[in-house]
């Protein structure tokens, strides 16, 4: 719908076309990235993915789509309403019901794409996103196969972890939430916390390598803002955990963020080309729903084919809850990962995951393929 822009990773991926398109949700714009591989012929086999709490799209998913993208498929990567590239006011605010509403236009946006085989339509979503696509792909006809990597599954689950990770800073995250929808009955602008966090702050995820974790998703060359950045300088153990694709902004350097998050001290960021915008920061009430939102419950409910990516040392996502939530499914594949939350993202994890999946979708396509015929 606006760019039309090669993807230069290399001779694997040289094929590959991604193009900048958007599709409504709510009447609000979702940004998008749509890949495809010339040289297809007739409508493929589509993949629709979204991030987890609080991410981007920029945050490592353009390295799967492009994997799926080489197999031959078309790839269609959103970021949810009120974050990233996506409209939506206030900003950095996460409505679990309105990122659902956002996965079934997304859906309903790639069945109008002549490119597209409406009988092979995968949803692929990962922390956060791996719950919604539980709960949107379990038992819709629309959708051919589901893949959930590192999936939240459960609310009192993951609750209950957070509790172990950092009691005291849980309590005053569950503080902030109730002050924050307070004011959102008031109309007055959102409490932001930070998304990921140490031990010690009020964060969704909290724990020792959350920071870590969390920016070595981000591309190199990622910039914080000037406040954050001078937050950090004093806080030097807290920096010293960042990772290195995160640079400082300098006291007297004009500041790179201007659109999301200007007022979050969490982590307001810009893409290293400024082609993104990024917040370290949540709207607070979202911690009084997150309790009550159980997407793995979803699966018994369900015949579609699912592929679960768990990864066994998850705290942000329980693993043996996943687990528990998937025995007894013949629809539903488990296949374990011997690492953290983060660490799927990349390396030999990374691998290891793109490689199950792509295997996981080829044989659901052609199941796909075979019974539409």
């Amino acid at each position: 719908m606006a760019t039309d822009e090669p993807i230069d990773r290399g001779e694997a991926a040289a094929a590959i076309r991604r193009r900048d398109v958007e599709f409504l949700s709510g009447g609000v714009p979702c940004a998008a990235w749509l890949y495809s591989a010339p040289g297809t012929s007739g409508p493929r086999p589509m993949v629709i993915m979204g991030h987890g709490l609080g991410a981007v799209r920029e945050m490592r998913l353009e390295a799967f789509a492009e994997r799926f993208a080489a197999n031959g498929w078309s790839v269609l990567v959103f970021d949810y309403r009120h974050l990233g590239a996506s409209g939506g006011q206030p900003r950095q605010l996460l409505d679990i019901d309105r990122q659902l509403a956002d996965w079934r236009a997304a859906v309903d946006f790639a069945r109008t794409l002549s490119e597209v085989d409406v009988e092979r339509i995968a949803l692929w979503g990962t922390s956060f996103g791996g719950g919604h696509v539980l709960q949107v792909g379990s038992g819709n006809p629309q959708v051919a196969a589901i893949v959930a990597q590192c999936p939240f599954t459960d609310g009192p689950a993951s609750l209950i972890s957070r509790l172990r990770t950092g009691p005291l800073s849980a309590v005053a995250l569950m503080a902030a939430g109730i002050l924050d929808t307070a004011c959102s009955w008031l109309g007055i602008k959102p409490i932001l916390m930070p998304m990921a966090g140490t031990s010690w702050m009020p964060a969704f995820v909290a724990s020792p390598d959350a920071i870590a974790g969390a920016s070595a998703l981000l591309p190199p060359g990622t910039r914080l803002s000037r406040r954050t950045s001078a937050l950090l300088r004093r806080l030097s153990s807290v920096r010293a955990r960042l990772s290195q694709n995160i640079e400082l902004t300098i006291a007297d350097e004009r500041e790179p963020v201007t659109t999301v998050g200007r007022d979050s001290i969490w982590g307001v960021l810009r893409g290293p080309d400024n082609n993104f915008d990024a917040a370290n920061a949540l709207a607070a009430r979202l911690v009084l729903r997150l309790p009550l939102y159980r997407p793995g419950r979803a699966m018994a409910r369900s015949g579609v084919p699912t592929l679960l990516c768990v990864c066994d040392n998850d705290a942000a996502a329980p693993a043996e809850t996943t687990k528990l939530r998937a025995r007894g499914l013949a629809h539903v594949h488990v296949e374990t990962y011997p690492c953290d939350h983060f660490d799927i993202y990349l390396g030999t994890y990374f691998e290891d995951a793109v490689r199950d999946q792509i295997d996981f979708l080829t044989k659901q396509f052609a199941k796909a393929a075979r019974t539409a015929s």
